[in-house]
């Protein structure tokens, strides 16, 4: 089987996504870009992820061109790829229906960095890409116009993309943002919210990213 082991990673984090309460049924999409072929394994569209095997992960080259895999792939596979091009840095991409966050977008405000963890994982806050139909012509351009050189974007009524440079980033990064949402909401209701200054946000992002762990 083609990229058995990324396969069985996309599968895994698909139903991670369940047990972090970030999507319920078959929502949800889980993407990861291999570097050395550059050929992309995506769920399949629509099938409870819970039911399926790593072969069931379909695997795309960049012009969405089907290389192994018996199922459609999702039906965002262009938007994924899209951002894959727009950012070769990027190799996971994790997209859910957390609450929280998809509250924020539906009221079309930006999520700022509220915490030092959040700082410590996008550095800057999380926009939102105005709604656009699966079909529509912008579907594609507006959310990585939105995301730019960011790690998270909002799609405009409908739930948030996280992005890394392999999938395990870009699955932390779902869970803060949707901790980071969920932290803002109560925290708006309590008081005024203290909100990281962009300097503070990079220079936070900067120390994670470079000095933080094991290096």
């Amino acid at each position: 089987m083609i990229l058995e082991g990324l396969r069985v990673e996309v599968l895994a984090s698909a139903n991670a996504l369940r047990d972090y309460g970030l999507v319920w049924m078959a929502g949800g999409t889980i993407c990861a870009r291999d570097p050395e072929t550059g050929y992309v394994v995506v769920t399949p569209s629509g099938l409870d992820y819970a039911l399926l095997s790593a072969e069931d992960m379909i695997v795309v080259d960049m012009d969405l061109n089907i290389i192994s895999g018996k199922y459609r792939p999702s039906v965002a596979t262009n938007l994924w790829t899209a951002i894959l091009r727009a950012r070769p840095d990027v190799n996971g991409i994790v997209h859910s229906h957390s609450p929280y966050a998809t509250a924020f977008s539906v009221v079309d405000m930006t999520i700022p960095i509220i915490t030092e963890t959040q700082a410590d994982w996008f550095g800057q806050p999380i926009k939102i890409a105005p709604y656009t139909h699966i079909e529509d012509d912008h579907f594609i351009t507006a959310p990585v116009e939105a995301l730019g050189d960011g790690f998270g974007v909002m799609l405009g009524q409908h739930g948030p993309i996280t992005v890394g440079e392999n999938l395990h980033h870009a699955m932390e990064r779902a869970v803060t943002l949707e901790e980071a949402a969920k932290t803002y909401f109560i925290a708006r209701g309590i008081g005024e919210v203290k909100v990281f200054t962009p300097a503070q946000a990079k220079a936070s992002f900067e120390y994670y990213q470079n000095r933080y762990g094991q290096r």
